[in-house]
């Protein structure tokens, strides 16, 4: 038998080589794809994500035996998914928010499926290679096209905020001593390229998660060195004061202070954050007016209708048919989805958070330390980024899954005791 990576294998056969593949390798190259597919957007890409969509909506009904007992566990993840899925009762677009459900609704349940049949390191890995190959595809791109800052992506930020995925994988695939020496060499290479393409795509977003995820990174390390019975409360003390630093980096800004004026000075950016927080107050004008169940998925950014979408459009500069949003996340969730939802949704945050948090201090591996990592920086792009909880975002897909496979663990412990 010759063997090719940890991930496919070949056995002869009587006249030629024949590929095998595991339903590990199958389930594990399926979600690599699907990282890919989901990495950057590119032309027609709906060709790839929605087959690989309906690819995973079979899967989960083939490994219900697997996916039932998790979701029994961790039903909390889906109330926001079930509250947007009743929600076209009372949204102003009904088929609109239908879809979108559907959608989010298939996108938590994709999360369950990858946490039920991988482990924590083979998610990490994926994300390595997938997010790896674009970020070297985007250097290619960007050195012969001039634009570096914006390799294959649509928009420097979004270039920015991708290669802290690729950065926050890598760098703990590069410490973790359960990888393959070589694989730990490449994550090593990407990491750094993860972080010039970072510091390129001139995105201060992208600049303070880099150097939050690397704090995190670096002092879970720390932790996981000496293992989970040696592991040092101190350490633990300083994983939550880098987590809570680099959280309020991002969190502060939006009080206005003079210091913080200075640094956003720095990046080019004014004490607004762009307009955000002139943004913030038609929210909340917003959601004074229908508080509780909001308008729905598609409801509120709708400029033939709306005189107020209107002024805003006009008061930054937008053209009729663009996309826009109200970059914070929590004023999107209230506006479309109500208090009511926004309570779920938060509910489930903080459970998940608490499950990554215990999971990298009693598990003590790297990959919990990469999800943790991942997740503050998830949580900080809450405050100025809009896309979470949305379909097929895999910046917070990362956050579930690492909670849900935090919660497969314990409760593998559970049986093994019993």
């Amino acid at each position: 038998m010759v063997t090719m990576s940890n991930y496919a294998t070949y056995q002869p056969s009587r006249n030629a080589l024949q590929l095998r593949i595991t339903a590990a390798q199958r389930d594990f190259w399926a979600f690599a794809l699907w990282v890919l597919v989901t990495f950057v957007q590119f032309k027609n890409d709906e060709l790839l994500l929605y087959p690989l969509a309906l690819y995973f909506a079979y899967a989960i009904w083939r490994d219900q035996k697997q996916v039932l007992p998790l979701m029994a566990r961790g039903w909390v993840v889906l109330l926001f998914a079930l509250w947007c899925l009743i929600s076209p009762i009372w949204a102003v677009e009904p088929m609109g928010a239908f879809k979108n459900a559907l959608y989010l609704l298939l996108t938590i349940l994709i999360c369950f499926h990858v946490a039920a049949v991988l482990s924590a390191r083979q998610i990490m890995h994926a994300v390595v290679f997938a997010t790896g190959a674009i970020a070297v595809l985007s250097l290619y791109v960007g050195l012969t096209s001039g634009h570096l800052n914006l390799g294959v992506f649509p928009q420097k930020n979004t270039m920015g905020k991708s290669m802290v995925i690729l950065f926050a994988a890598a760098s703990a695939t590069a410490m973790d001593s359960g990888s393959r020496p070589f694989l730990r060499l490449l994550a090593a290479a990407l990491a750094i390229l993860a972080a010039f393409l970072a510091a390129v795509s001139e995105s201060a977003t992208a600049v303070l998660l880099l150097l939050g995820v690397g704090g995190v990174v670096l002092l879970g390390k720390i932790i996981v060195s000496g293992g989970p019975q040696r592991a040092s409360r101190l350490s633990l003390a300083f994983l939550f004061i880098s987590a809570l630093f680099f959280a309020a980096s991002v969190v502060v800004p939006t009080l206005q202070e003079n210091p913080v004026d200075q640094v956003l000075d720095k990046f080019g950016k004014d004490s607004t954050l762009t307009g955000r927080t002139l943004l913030w107050d038609f929210a909340d004008e917003q959601i004074a007016e229908r508080p509780f169940v909001g308008v729905g998925a598609e409801g509120f950014w709708r400029y033939n209708a709306s005189p107020t979408v209107q002024m805003i459009f006009e008061e930054f500069h937008k053209r009729p048919g663009d996309a826009f949003n109200f970059h914070n996340s929590y004023y999107e969730i209230a506006v479309h989805q109500g208090l009511i939802g926004l309570t779920l949704a938060v509910v489930a945050t903080l459970w998940a958070q608490g499950k990554l948090v215990a999971g990298a201090w009693r598990l003590a591996t790297m990959p919990f330390v990469f999800f943790l990592a991942q997740s503050v920086a998830v949580l900080a792009r809450t405050v100025t980024e809009s896309d979470f909880l949305r379909p097929f975002v895999l910046f917070h897909m990362l956050f579930w899954i690492g909670a849900l496979i935090v919660l497969k663990e314990g409760m593998h412990r559970q049986n093994d005791r019993s």
